[in-house]
């Protein structure tokens, strides 16, 4: 819709870079409770890295092994968070929730753009809308399915935040709150919650950007060694996010991360919106229906670039700065083309073999 396939690659391209950066982030959280609540002889970024380490294994071996471990782990931390939620509901008071809004409105406006991290997950469903069955209606049914269900969970474990009485928010703050709620057992439980599912979402992020780097390669967008698959993962890209994700942890800069994954995906989704409301106002009946027409891919794209007022300028300008270096990628495409290994790529995005779709 926009006239040049360039748009659709720096809109995968800034979706891949935010799982990967999203990586880095959960990571880091994952660092910050083995160090805190099990083992403190090793540092917050010691363990990120280890458990960054440890994953990036996990996606250079089989990829049919990895969708078995992801369902138990995302099954058994439902279940532990929605049992911190049950006594976070049993423990609520009315007043827990005064003074509402302590800082101000404008810092519910500003914290909203580091939360904004927390709804990418709905871009690995568009990764695989090829190989769903009626994907017009299941992906949107499935990503709007998939924001409720994470809004209720958040919100109750912003109830148990609140009815534990903490004093100091930070990584750790489920697990404290769990030892307030539950006691010393229940407290154990919720942090091996938390680890699993720092983990799991890594995994999935790791996993989603394998996906869009395989496809990305049987479009010819990115130079095909990029997709060269080796027990069913592009070795090359992993290798690659892995670099970045590590340099990213070594930074120790939370805030900045969220930051970073932040921008691009919200360069994502402005060129998303933009395309949309083009559609919708093409004359060459493109099929592209949405409910109250033109105002919502307009009210995407604002509601998008005003996340951008809360970012700090760095931040946005490192972020803008990683979505165009995929440019340079994207400039050598047709200069490092392998005719056989696209060939073979093709193949496997054609019969649904990719990782993602392999994992599931």
């Amino acid at each position: 819709m926009l006239g040049s396939p360039v748009w659709s690659f720096l809109t995968s391209w800034c979706f891949y870079l935010g799982g990967i950066i999203g990586a880095a982030f959960v990571l880091n959280a994952f660092g910050v409770y083995m160090h805190q609540f099990l083992a403190h002889q090793i540092s917050v970024v010691g363990w990120a890295l280890i458990s960054a380490i440890a994953l990036t294994l996990i996606n250079l071996g089989p990829a049919s092994e990895i969708g078995k471990i992801e369902t138990i782990l995302v099954i058994g931390k439902l279940i532990i968070l929605l049992l911190l939620i049950g006594f976070g509901i049993a423990h609520f008071q009315p007043h827990d929730i005064l003074p509402f809004a302590p800082h101000g409105t404008s810092q519910v406006f500003a914290t909203s753009s580091f939360l904004f991290i927390a709804f990418l997950g709905f871009s690995v469903l568009t990764s695989i809308s090829g190989d769903i069955e009626n994907p017009r209606k299941t992906v949107p049914q499935a990503i709007l399915l998939s924001m409720v269900i994470v809004t209720v969970v958040y919100a109750g474990i912003v109830v148990a935040l609140l009815a534990a009485h903490i004093t100091d928010y930070s990584e750790a703050s489920v697990g404290v709150a769990a030892r307030h709620l539950i006691g010393p057992i229940g407290g154990s439980l919720v942090i091996m919650g938390a680890l699993i599912s720092t983990l799991s979402s890594a995994n999935a992020n790791i996993l989603g950007s394998s996906e869009i780097m395989v496809r990305l390669a049987a479009n010819k967008e990115v130079p095909t060694i990029m997709g060269h698959l080796r027990h069913g993962h592009p070795y090359v890209s992993v290798m690659a996010a892995a670099a970045l994700y590590f340099v990213l942890i070594l930074t120790h800069q939370t805030l900045t991360v969220i930051g970073l994954a932040n921008v691009t995906a919200i360069v994502a989704l402005i060129i998303v919106n933009i395309a949309a409301a083009k559609a919708l106002r093409s004359k060459s009946h493109t099929g592209l229906r949405l409910p109250l027409g033109w105002l919502l891919p307009m009210l995407g794209t604002v509601g998008a670039i005003l996340q951008c007022i809360f970012i700090p300028l760095p931040t946005l300008i490192f972020g803008i700065m990683l979505a165009g270096s995929g440019l340079a990628i994207y400039a050598l495409r047709n200069r490092y083309h392998l005719p056989q290994l696209h060939r073979r790529i093709v193949s496997v995005v054609d019969h649904a073999q990719g990782p993602l779709r392999r994992s599931l």
